[in-house]
This record gives C-alpha cells, structure tokens and sequence, in this order.
C-alpha cells in the first residue's frame, strides 16, 4: 500500500509541475489579458474561442512570455513556434486580416516545442446521431441509420437532437452512441472526452475523432424515453437537455406517400409529418392533395414498414376517425396494404395519433379559397357513388366526364347542381360556363 501510494503521489507531483496557466495578454481579445480553457481530452492543448482584433499580443505562461519564433509573427492559418521573451522590444503575434464578424479559435499546444495557431471558427452544417439504439440492422451500424440534429436558429453552432432512444434488443454495442458530421462518411466524429464509454446522463465534454468511445445507455432499460441533447460543436460540450422515461418508442417523423400527394408514390423523399407531441405519438401534416391513394411510412426509403387502413381503398370523409394499423414489414411477413384514399382536390390537415391509432383529416380552414371567389362558384365533388356538381352562378353550365385514359363517358347541361353515378374509379371532369372552367381528377368510391 505505501509502494501504491507513493507512486500515485509522483504521479500527481508530475501533474503538478506540467499544469500551466496559459494567457492571451494584449488587444487582441475584449480583454487584455484573456484566460485560455486547457482542452479535457489532451492536457498539452489550451483553446480560445470568441471574436479577435488585429492587434498585437503575447502569450503568457504565469511564469514567462512567449513570442514567435523567427520573426512569423502571423498564425492564422499556420502553426507558428514560440519561444520565451527576453527582451521587451520583441515583437508579439499579430494576425493581419480579421473579419470582426468572424468567430475565431486559437490553439495552444504546449511542450518541448510550443507552437499556436489561429483558424476561422467555421459551424459544420449538418450533425448526425448514430448508434445502438438507433440501428435497424444486425449486427452492424448502418450509416442510412444516422438521424439529423436540429441546428440552432440563432446559434449556428448548436444542435440539438430530439427524439427517442432505447436499449436496442439486437445488434452491435445496442445502447452506445456518437455524433458524425456527414451521414455518408464515418469521420469525422464527436466521441466523449477520454479512452472509455461514459453514460449518456454524464455527459459535458466531447472531442472531435481519436478514440472510438461513444456515450451509452444501460441495458436495464432505466433511461429509454425521450431525449433532448443538446451539441456545442464550438465549445465542444454535450449535455441532456430533457428526458422524460418512456418504453415507447415513437418515430421522430413519419411519412405520407401516394398518387393523392404532392410527392407522388415515393419513398425516398415522401411527405413528412411533424410530431405535435412525440411523447404522445402524435403527428400532422397540411399541404394541398389530389383524387388518389395514401398510406403512411415508419422510415424514410423502404415501403414495408407502414401504417396502413384497416379496409381496402377506405375512402376518407373530413372529420371522421379511422382506424389505423402498423405493419412492420408486409412484404416478407405478410399483413395488408390497404390504402386510404382521397376522393377530391382540396387543402388539408393530417392528423395521426399512433397511442389511439386513429387518422383524422380536415380541410385547412386558413388556407381554403372561398367557393364564391374561386372558378365562378363551381365546385366538384364525390358523395355516394357519385360526382356531384354545384355552383353559385345561375348560368348555364356545360359538363363533361372522362375516362383517365381521356375516353369521353358523359356529357350533359346543367344550372345549379348536378349528380352523375359512376362505377368506382377516378375520372377527369370539366365543368365549362361562359365565365369560367374547372377541370378536376375525382374519384369515385
């Protein structure tokens, strides 16, 4: 035990004489004499951040000065060597061109041979978490996994991740995360301070690649739920924001594809709806859609794991709850695909509640375009088998109804309203007046 002691005591001495001070003295912060923070992963290394002058300045030890070496008195951009001054006529470091609207970071490594340098602090436009619970194949990560951060309105050099995160029940290192700056490229990336994993509730420093350490979640369950992470890519800090235990795990947006939507059946780049509250699994989406079919997407880029109706073709009636159902991979388990389906062009609310499972979608009443003021009143629609027309203007009005394939299947003349039955499917009406025309894709249900 004395032999344990007293090498943890050399060791600490060692610490001791190696720890250092390091100050920017000068104008060339705020400040003259400006405090550097010494680096948590690597004791050698001293960091400023913050905005900079043109000025002359020094860097100060607590015991001496230091000026560069050879008279490169500039280190923007390069790492210039420092040396001990002896003389108070020498000159210090100056950086030449400074953009005072330009975040700047110096670094300071010390050593035998110290040196610094000065680099534009330049925000990294996207952060991605990737990780254990995160990943949907066995056993290895997959960058596809990789979910976006939220970057900051006003801070470009925040971001914050929001969503949930459980201890996965298969793969590789299942509750271990990091950050990546690309989601096509493992490197560059944010690891936690020092050579082993720390619990996520720990987290405060990171550092940008070495170490392959990540942060971790324990495999008891206790800290699945929802998480709020917060990422200070400039300060290089990490912290938990907000968490809120949960044993559901709600997607962080899902998706709305099909011929009744802007993007058309894809689902690489299909409609996303936003939570409204995550913690309750509920989602919404307004935009403008079309006659057509729908369903909904777990995941961006595959078609198998989707929220579909609980009937085929389900037409849908603004107001009404349907049921809806989670299908983890119809494909190769089985299971229905059945659609919802639109029956008229309109501006809509989605509205989805994965807790109850219930679809509900309304017309967005802000955005609607008053009848009245819109194609001389006219209006098309479909109700029981039917399409219905009806109009404010009392002229006469001239109909036609078209096959999709452009085949004319009825033609008639009509005042204020009219019905024509129809066999399911979608057709092309036009409706004519000699003040205006409407032409619509309607379906029939």
């Amino acid at each position: 035990m004395k032999r344990i002691a007293l090498i943890f005591i050399i060791a600490l001495s060692v610490l001791t004489l190696n720890a250092k001070t390091w100050k920017i003295v000068g104008e060339l912060t705020a400040t003259d004499t400006t405090l550097m923070v010494q680096d948590a992963a690597d004791a050698n290394v001293y960091k400023f951040v913050g905005k900079i002058t043109n000025k002359s300045f020094r860097l100060f030890d607590g015991t001496d000065y230091y000026i560069p070496v050879c008279g490169m008195n500039d280190p923007f951009g390069q790492a210039v060597g420092m040396e001990k001054q002896v003389d108070v006529a020498q000159a210090g470091f100056r950086v030449s061109y400074v953009n005072i609207n330009q975040i700047y970071k110096i670094t300071l490594t010390d050593g035998t041979a110290p040196k610094i340098i000065v680099e534009t602090a330049v925000p990294y436009k996207h952060i991605y978490l990737i990780g254990g619970p995160v990943n949907t194949n066995n056993p290895n990560w997959l960058l596809r996994d990789a979910r976006e951060l939220e970057k900051d309105p006003e801070n470009p050099y925040v971001f914050y991740y929001r969503g949930f995160l459980k201890y996965n029940t298969f793969g590789d290192e299942r509750g271990a995360i990091k950050f990546l700056t690309s989601n096509t490229s493992w490197d560059p990336g944010f690891h936690p301070v020092g050579t082993s994993n720390v619990p996520l509730a720990q987290a405060s420093k990171m550092r940008l690649n070495g170490s392959d350490t990540k942060w971790e979640i324990p495999a008891d369950g206790s800290r699945n739920g929802y998480y709020v992470i917060k990422l200070n890519t400039l300060e290089e800090t990490i912290s938990v924001e907000q968490f809120q235990q949960a044993n559901v795990d709600f997607p962080n947006n899902i998706f709305i594809t099909g011929d009744a939507m802007p993007c058309g059946w894809v689902n690489g780049e299909p409609m996303v709806m936003t939570p409204t509250n995550i913690l309750e699994g509920k989602y919404s989406w307004t935009g403008n859609v079309v006659p057509g079919q729908f369903k909904f997407l777990k995941t961006r880029g595959t078609w198998g794991s989707c929220y579909v109706s609980t009937v085929r073709d389900q037409p849908v009636v603004y107001g009404t709850q349907y049921p809806v159902v989670y299908e983890a991979d119809y494909i190769s388990q089985g299971g229905n695909d059945f659609k919802f389906v639109i029956t008229e062009a309109d501006r809509c609310v989605f509205n989805i509640d994965l807790v109850n499972m219930k679809l509900v979608i309304t017309k967005d009443e802000e955005s609607a375009v008053d009848d009245l003021n819109s194609e001389n009143g006219l209006k098309i629609s479909s109700e029981n088998a039917n399409i219905k027309i009806t109009s404010t203007s009392a002229t006469k009005k001239h109909l036609e109804v078209f096959s999709i394939g452009g085949q004319k299947l009825h033609e008639s003349s009509f005042v204020h309203s009219t019905n024509v039955p129809l066999s399911k499917g979608y057709y092309i009406v036009k409706v004519t007046d000699s003040k205006a025309k409407l032409c619509k894709k309607v379906g029939v249900f």
